[in-house]
């Protein structure tokens, strides 16, 4: 269905005049930026406005979308389409993306400088209060992350609940030699059940994922999962699923985890 949806969207930028041959004149964000201090850099994001927004009086839900390049803005876009839902959008680039989504360094996955930690903050105290004023939000926000960013996704839900009220995780997880710093950053985090009720959680993964042939990734999901149902219960919507037919970021996972947390 998300497929086909793609191959209309595009054709109609063709016949509409929207795409040319060799000059794209098409509208899907405007980029904007702040001075971060939590990151000591300049953060640069995409912002994507449904299209009623400057008629309407409405407000709307943000989603946040990691590895935020243009592809990334308009597989959002074309997804929220799709399903109906008519959402602020923020697209969030990487600088150095190792650095900000790892917030350890092992042997599987060595990074210099792990600063995940400061990651979640730029995006708690600075990102989110500025997109929170100057735009109509409702207060309900969705955080969405592939593979690396994914990771992060989970990071996020379990170092800071409370951010967000929905997460979305595509080939997310983490790998054995990984397992201890998630086992005590769960243990922590789950002694305040409180802040886990109402949330909406989508993980994915593909059984034939090319960066996880032991399936270290899929079975420590499987087990958090089962800790997840274990500890909080009800208190939250969570959802692990898996795909076999795809390969890394199964392509139906965005679609299918953002109609999860849509779901009543």
């Amino acid at each position: 269905m998300l497929k086909q949806t793609l191959i209309v969207f595009f054709l109609f930028l063709l016949k509409s005049g929207l795409v040319y041959s060799q000059e794209v004149s098409l509208k899907i964000g405007v980029k904007e930026s702040i001075g971060s201090e939590m990151l000591q850099e300049r953060r640069e994001f995409i912002v994507s406005l449904p299209s009623d927004y400057e008629s309407s009086n409405l407000s709307y839900p943000v989603l946040y979308v990691l590895d935020g390049n243009e592809t990334a803005l308009l597989e959002a876009i074309v997804v929220t389409r799709d399903l109906g839902v008519k959402m602020i959008i923020v697209a969030i680039p990487n600088t150095d993306r190792d650095r900000d989504m790892m917030p350890l360094s092992t042997p599987t996955y060595e990074v210099k400088n792990p600063e995940a930690k400061n990651f979640l903050s730029f995006i708690g105290s600075e990102l989110i209060p500025y997109i929170e004023k100057k735009y109509r939000s409702n207060g309900e926000r969705t955080l969405r992350g592939t593979s690396l960013s994914g990771l992060f996704v989970m990071y996020a839900m379990l170092e800071k609940p409370e951010l967000f009220n929905n997460y979305i995780g595509n080939s997310a997880g983490w790998y054995a030699d990984m397992q201890p710093y998630f086992d005590s950053l769960i243990e922590k985090a789950f002694q305040k059940k409180e802040l886990f009720d109402g949330k909406k959680v989508f993980i994915a993964n593909s059984l034939n994922d090319p960066y996880d042939p032991d399936k270290e990734v899929h079975y420590a999901m499987q087990q958090f999962t089962k800790k997840v149902k274990m500890d909080l219960g009800d208190r939250l919507s969570f959802e692990y699923k898996t795909y076999e037919e795809y390969g890394h970021v199964p392509f139906p996972s965005f679609y299918d985890g953002l109609n999860y947390t849509l779901e009543k």
